[in-house]
């Protein structure tokens, strides 16, 4: 079997509908850039002085630093992905903590022989995940990367994730999970074949009011296997 190309997408759109191609763009669905020694990033920001930056684009390299909560927990309110080059960071509408279900996409093209899955490490040698980000605090042990499959149904209002252990890898029904190496982990499809077909995600960071001022920048990952 030859190695599956996979195809990564964001919906620059509030059209809460699903991609209907077989690996290229469209109107509706754009590239995330993987390749390179830089690849595309996330920018979860607003909330801060600024309270939110301009959309549907905003400069890039902008950012506003998020206003910890004085109690409980604050979703940081935008998504952007940000470009390898200098140009313009590209609003993602329809991420966050929000009923949105067509937000993120992997386009499969071929066969994996597992779940597609969804997991967060400090950096590319995925091997550790003690950024504050990720290891959470004294009162929200939790990692703060709160994602949730969506290929099924769309998430319920004001989800959150959960934190899974050892062999346990399938949430609550419509919970997301905590993202934390491969213990905590979201699998994408809900079984071990994925062929020629668009997956679904939405995510967003959830910061709490004991959170250490911080500028994290770790690593989403997705792991499968083929034969």
């Amino acid at each position: 079997m030859s190695e599956p190309k996979l195809t990564f997408f964001y919906n620059s759109t509030s059209n809460d509908t699903p991609y209907t191609g077989s690996g290229e763009e469209d109107s509706q669905w754009k590239f995330i850039t993987i390749s390179g020694a830089v690849p595309d990033r996330k920018i979860f920001t607003g909330g801060g002085i600024n309270n939110r930056l301009p959309t549907p684009t905003a400069p890039w390299m902008s950012r506003d630093a998020t206003i910890r909560p004085s109690s409980g927990r604050l979703p940081i309110p935008q998504t952007f992905i940000e470009p390898t080059s200098s140009g313009l960071m590209h609003h993602v509408p329809l991420a966050g903590r929000t009923t949105g279900r067509y937000v993120f996409a992997i386009y499969v093209d071929g066969e994996i022989t597992s779940d597609l899955y969804l997991e967060a490490w400090d950096d590319a040698n995925y091997i550790s995940y003690g950024l504050p980000v990720l290891s959470g605090t004294a009162a929200y042990t939790d990692s703060m990367v709160n994602a949730i499959a969506t290929v099924d149904s769309a998430p319920i209002t004001n989800w959150q994730g959960v934190t899974l252990s050892g062999a346990t890898e399938v949430p609550p029904t419509n919970f997301g999970v905590c993202l934390r190496g491969t213990d905590s982990r979201v699998r994408l499809k809900g079984f071990d074949s994925v062929t020629d077909e668009a997956l679904y995600y939405n995510m967003f960071i959830y910061l709490p009011d004991d959170a250490p001022l911080f500028h994290n920048q770790p690593v989403e990952a997705f792991r499968y296997l083929y034969i």
